[in-house]
């Protein structure tokens, strides 16, 4: 713990030097260690959220509600990814678009505030995975002071506990876009029952459920240890996601991740 410790001073050390920084934030694990580090640093923060119909409303009030208990007023910027031809087309370069249109509009907003350098939460294993939308970020020098720190998934899980934050264990979770399969386009409809048929497989506590959509039927991923059961509760699963409209419900037995 002592490496990793040393790790987090050299973040907010970092940041310290910037003197005056905004921080996307979307209260994930992540985004909240940044903000974390920033708010030890001593610069002058401003905390900024994207917000819009690609986004779980649950997961962003709580968002907005752990920044207000870390002193915090995070600056919310609504980004209608929806009605973005180049977005809704849904092509493989759905999250470079995502990313652009996203912190496009924060560095227009930091720069109203002049503020010269945008930070954002990636980490050190998030290099080990394709991420078209790291592109984005490279193409309008947003930094990543976590990755700079080389930090892992598993160093900012450990740090926000020592820290006592709440959200240390949450699961990591993409938005309801990535629910939809590329060339599919992306419609308010679609998010919109993707959302209600996470929410009411949420009782179930199925760890890492995403709810696949295939217009007529969904397709259930949930970690691999949870397969089992989910296949206990097939008959409720199933019955819940028919009374939203759903033809038919598969189960991909693979589970989540499995590639």
């Amino acid at each position: 713990m002592d490496e990793v410790k040393r790790k987090y001073q050299e973040l907010v050390d970092s940041i310290k030097a910037l003197e005056k920084v905004a921080v996307a934030f979307s209260g994930g694990a992540d985004s909240t260690l940044l903000l974390k580090a920033a708010l030890d640093s001593g610069a002058d923060v401003t905390a900024f959220m994207a917000i819009g119909e690609i986004f779980f409303p649950q997961e962003q009030s709580g968002a907005i509600h752990l920044a207000e208990k870390m002193g915090v007023d995070v600056v919310t910027l609504k980004v209608d990814l929806v009605n973005d031809g180049q977005f809704a087309r849904n092509w493989e370069d759905r999250c470079y678009v995502c990313k652009s249109a996203i912190f496009s509009r924060i560095k227009k907003e930091a720069r109203e505030l002049e503020i010269s350098h945008i930070l954002e939460g990636s980490h050190l294993d998030d290099l080990k995975e394709v991420r078209p939308g790291r592109a984005a970020l490279m193409d309008l020098n947003v930094r990543s002071p976590l990755i700079d720190a080389q930090l892992t998934k598993a160093e900012v899980r450990a740090l926000l506990k020592d820290l006592g934050l709440p959200n240390w264990d949450l699961p990591s979770n993409t938005c309801l876009a990535t629910r939809v399969p590329h060339d599919v386009r992306i419609t308010s409809t679609i998010l919109r029952r993707v959302e209600r048929a996470e929410a009411a497989l949420a009782p179930f506590k199925f760890k890492n459920l995403r709810v696949r959509d295939h217009e007529y039927w969904a397709r259930i991923e949930v970690a691999p240890e949870d397969v089992p059961r989910l296949f206990q509760e097939r008959e409720k699963v199933v019955q819940a996601l028919k009374k939203l409209g759903y033809r038919k419900v598969a189960l991909d037995l693979e589970g989540y991740g499995a590639r």
